[in-house]
């Protein structure tokens, strides 16, 4: 910065903070470009670009009379642009007027996204398994997964077979869906 150049700073910033007519214009024309440039080395959309530049000058101009040392201006508005750009991106979104921002909370106990994606695969192979037995393990695999399983009695009654036959029928079945995925590469280290 020449001797002209810092004693022209010197005045503008003096004005400004004392509030001078057209001061403020003063001021922005001179480090105008300064801000854009720095804002511009983000490379944001225009319309944020334009936001964080008029966030720019509103913080400087909100802490323009604790500047004591007028040959760091350009340093100091550099340093506000890049924490407004910085601000702005790490709210990954663009503000809009009126709405209070709101950060996502994660529930801790909540599975992962991608657990969840694994999870949902294995639960289609383990049902495109269950569908190749055949028919009537099939069926008994099925009533008895669900949530609201019926009792052995209830199934027996429902299905009109022997109360007796449903546990070692439901253990054959179980033992050729474990074969058919042991098969296929899904033997029990697949589901841990």
């Amino acid at each position: 910065m020449t001797i002209d150049q810092c004693h022209d700073t010197r005045a503008v910033l003096s004005d400004a903070q004392a509030g001078a007519a057209g001061a403020a214009e003063r001021f922005v024309r001179q480090f105008e470009r300064l801000v854009w440039w720095t804002v511009r080395s983000f490379r944001l959309p225009e319309s944020d670009a334009e936001d964080v530049v008029q966030n720019t000058w509103l913080r400087a101009f909100e802490h323009l009379g604790d500047v004591r040392d007028p040959e760091r201006v350009s340093s100091w508005l550099v340093t506000i642009a890049r924490r407004e750009c910085l601000k702005l991106l790490r709210a990954g979104k663009r503000e809009v007027p009126g709405l209070e921002l709101r950060t996502e909370t994660r529930d801790e106990r909540a599975p992962h996204p991608e657990q969840t994606a694994v999870d949902a695969r294995m639960n289609d192979l383990l049902w495109q398994h269950v569908n190749s037995l055949p028919a009537s393990s099939r069926d008994l695999m099925v009533a008895l997964s669900s949530n609201d399983a019926p009792g052995y009695a209830e199934l027996a009654r429902c299905k009109g077979i022997p109360i007796g036959s449903i546990g070692p029928t439901r253990m054959r079945s179980l033992r050729k869906l474990r074969t058919s995925l042991e098969r296929a590469g899904l033997g029990a280290q697949a589901w841990q």
